[in-house]
């Protein structure tokens, strides 16, 4: 028993221990100049890990997907550290960033594409732990092209590509679900475009269409979380003209001539206060005709007294407005800003 005793006792050092045994292993990792960066730039700081190298584990495997290519991994990262982390430090602090930021961002060189209405996946945002976001390889480092100022984004131009719409505008509205995932908004807000939501047709909104429908883009027609998530995204990642210019297009011309308080047509003008007269497709002046489609002409005396007749142009009119759309936008953007300043004290023009 003594023996047996010595030799338990000897095994159980930890001196005797073969490390092979282990399941972890206690080697450091080999990491190249990128890994470094991500290592004092993301993880330390924030604690998130960053996943640029394709790992068929962490992808759904549901669709074909390519690697993202390294270089224009690392022009992203250092992107959404800027625009995304840093932003929300400067905005609100580092503890909310640090608290609040999914621990795995993902990058995938191709997008994600349903089979059954051909949608786009920009990017995915899953249960607040993960960011995945994809087309990094048509990323153009050496020639890269920011729109803040169109109110509806070229997403035919390829090259170079709007990095704004694609890849800025997609982070902010995944962090969007993650926040609103955490803290939910007033339920009004599902109210306002209940009848307008276009569930799967929403691929067939155009995004220079979607604010005479009350949305801020195609993809915001959805449904209510998209849209929330999509007028915030617009928001912070548009100049404040081009949110005016959004909003001005959800003001409707409806087919009634608009009138004044004596009820006389009312009729456009240029900048100079001259009307403007109505144009065929070819630049044609339009004339004014009689009940029996003559044209009316109209006695001018020029400065030598002179006096000949003139065809009387018709001028364009103006046209009653529909504020409909337009309301409702405005209702629920003020929803998404008292969410943000109230549920997390972040002013969005701050933030912009």
């Amino acid at each position: 028993m003594l023996a047996a005793a010595g030799l338990m006792t000897a095994c159980g050092t930890d001196n005797d221990v073969d490390s092979s045994y282990s399941a972890f292993s206690i080697e450091a990792p080999e990491r190249s100049v990128f890994d470094n960066w991500l290592l004092e730039n993301f993880t330390k700081p924030y604690n998130i890990n960053v996943i640029y190298r394709y790992n068929d584990s962490e992808t759904n495997n549901s669709y074909n997907v390519i690697p993202a290519d390294l270089d224009k991994a690392k022009a992203l990262t250092v992107m959404i550290k800027h625009v995304w982390l840093d932003a929300y430090a400067e905005a609100v602090g580092e503890t909310f960033i640090k608290t609040y930021s999914p621990r795995v961002y993902q990058l995938i060189g191709s997008a994600e594409y349903s089979s059954g209405n051909n949608e786009m996946v920009l990017g995915t945002a899953e249960g607040g732990l993960k960011v995945t976001v994809f087309r990094v390889n048509a990323i153009t480092p050496d020639n890269p092209w920011i729109d803040q100022d169109s109110w509806y984004p070229n997403t035919a131009a390829s090259n170079p590509m709007d990095l704004n719409y694609w890849f800025f505008h997609t982070m902010h509205h995944e962090f969007c679900h993650i926040l609103t995932q955490t803290k939910n908004y007033s339920t009004e807000f599902q109210t306002i475009s209940a009848g307008d939501y276009q569930t799967t047709n929403w691929v067939n909104v155009k995004n220079e269409e979607a604010p005479a429908k009350g949305f801020t883009s195609g993809y915001g027609s959805k449904e209510y979380n998209e849209d929330f998530a999509e007028i915030f995204s617009f928001y912070v990642t548009h100049s404040e003209a081009a949110f005016e210019e959004l909003l001005a297009n959800a003001i409707v011309e409806t087919d009634i001539v608009a009138t004044d308080s004596k009820g006389n047509v009312v009729y456009k003008k240029d900048a100079e206060g001259n009307l403007i007269p109505l144009t065929d497709a070819d630049g044609n002046i339009i004339y004014q005709t009689d009940v029996d489609g003559n044209i009316v002409y109209t006695k001018v005396t020029a400065e030598d007294g002179t006096e000949s007749y003139e065809p009387v142009p018709a001028y364009e009119t103006e046209m009653e407005k529909d504020y409909t759309w337009y309301n409702k936008l405005v209702q629920k953007f003020n929803i998404v800003y008292d969410y943000f300043e109230k549920s997390w004290g972040i002013d969005l023009d701050k933030l912009r």
